[in-house]
């Protein structure tokens, strides 16, 4: 399934080298941090930063075994993720600070301050950045298409612990202002374990309301509950969309594709399997949500494949290893290999930290003529 740096980076030794950096980040944060302190207040608090910088980060990473159900936990770890995000910021203007230092002198305590400021800044922007929803255009011909169709094609809202309810509202009230014919989903409706403790009702409620003329379409991502979940399909169901698990629906337009999520069902069918049952002429649209599906639809000569997953990387510098991971094609954006063009989203909502820096929270419209 994965390849190459792909493959490391899913890795134990990956895993491994990522605490360690962590680790050294952590300890870099507080000398720097500390420095400032005892720079502007004369006092030395190195060993008290270090223990809430490592609070902090190990409740990040311990958070997928804590009790998340309780409101307190989720809050707990939204202010983490937030300070996080902020400490990030600020590791990377030091880093910046020391390189340039190299070869410039500044003050050592206003450089200090600017990067705070500069630092807090940027975690603000990419606070409010990251709840503004674009739209992405993208036209695309296919063979044997007579009138023109309108799709609006969402991915990762992440509905939970930072995509909440009025998130939620803003993005089906952005999508049914585009008026299109059709609504798919790529996956991702809800973020890690959500769906155990949102409110459910509420939530079918706000997507009943998305419109779409001639249907709405749906797949599971790798933080839905798994396809085998009887819960999810009743879900759907309530919502008013069809969700698709390694099956195909005839529209009038096309042939729509739902594959399950490779990760959380790597024995999945393959598709060569699913299209065989396909008798008609029509386009076909594949929606997977792991861009490591475009290599299939290209194999089985789909004419449009949709993805999501990959978040654009989301910020600064997971964006770098995202577009190494996956590769230009499966990254972010448009491609097109032999008849087959694809899509890859970098999604309606967020996770893990509630910031975008670099990327965009989108809605892709896609005009096929």
């Amino acid at each position: 399934m994965y390849k190459g740096f792909a493959k490391f980076i899913r890795g134990k030794a990956f895993s491994i080298l990522f605490l360690i950096v962590s680790f050294l980040s952590v300890g870099y944060t507080t000398v720097r941090i500390g420095a400032v302190l005892e720079c502007c207040f004369a006092v030395k608090v190195y060993g008290v930063l270090f223990g809430i910088f490592l609070l902090l980060f190990g409740y990040m990473l311990l958070y997928h075994t804590s009790k998340r159900k309780i409101k307190k936990t989720r809050s707990f770890y939204e202010l983490c993720s937030v300070v996080l995000s902020f400490l990030l910021n600020l590791v990377l203007c030091l880093l910046a600070e020391d390189f340039i230092g190299m070869f410039l002198h500044f003050s050592d305590s206003k450089v200090y301050i600017l990067a705070i400021i500069v630092s807090v800044l940027l975690t603000v922007y990419g606070f409010l950045h990251a709840n503004h929803i674009y739209i992405k255009h993208y036209a695309i011909p296919l063979e044997d298409r007579k009138n023109p169709v309108k799709v609006a094609f969402l991915s990762d809202i992440h509905t939970g612990t930072f995509v909440n309810k009025r998130q939620l509202r803003k993005i089906i009230d952005q999508t049914n202002r585009m008026q299109c014919d059709y609504v798919l989903i790529a996956g991702d409706t809800f973020d890690v374990d959500a769906f155990d403790y949102c409110n459910l009702s509420e939530i079918a409620e706000e997507l009943q309301r998305l419109k779409a003329v001639k249907g709405v379409y749906a797949i599971l991502g790798n933080h839905d509950p798994v396809s085998t979940d009887a819960r999810m399909r009743e879900f759907f169901q309530k919502s008013k969309i069809r969700l698709l698990v390694d099956e195909i629906i005839e529209t009038e337009d096309f042939i729509i594709i739902g594959r399950d999520d490779i990760n959380s069902n790597p024995k999945r069918k393959a598709l060569t399997e699913i299209v065989q049952k396909i008798c008609s002429d029509k386009p076909k649209i594949l929606m997977d949500h792991n861009p490591v599906g475009i290599a299939d639809g290209i194999q089985n000569d789909i004419d449009l494949v949709v993805c999501g997953h990959t978040h654009k990387g989301q910020f600064f510098p997971a964006n770098l290893f995202t577009k190494w991971s996956y590769g230009k094609q499966g990254f972010y954006g448009y491609s097109k290999t032999n008849k087959t063009h694809s899509i890859v989203s970098s999604g309606a909502g967020y996770f893990q930290m509630p910031i975008r820096i670099g990327t965009n929270s989108e809605i892709v419209q896609i005009d096929i003529t």
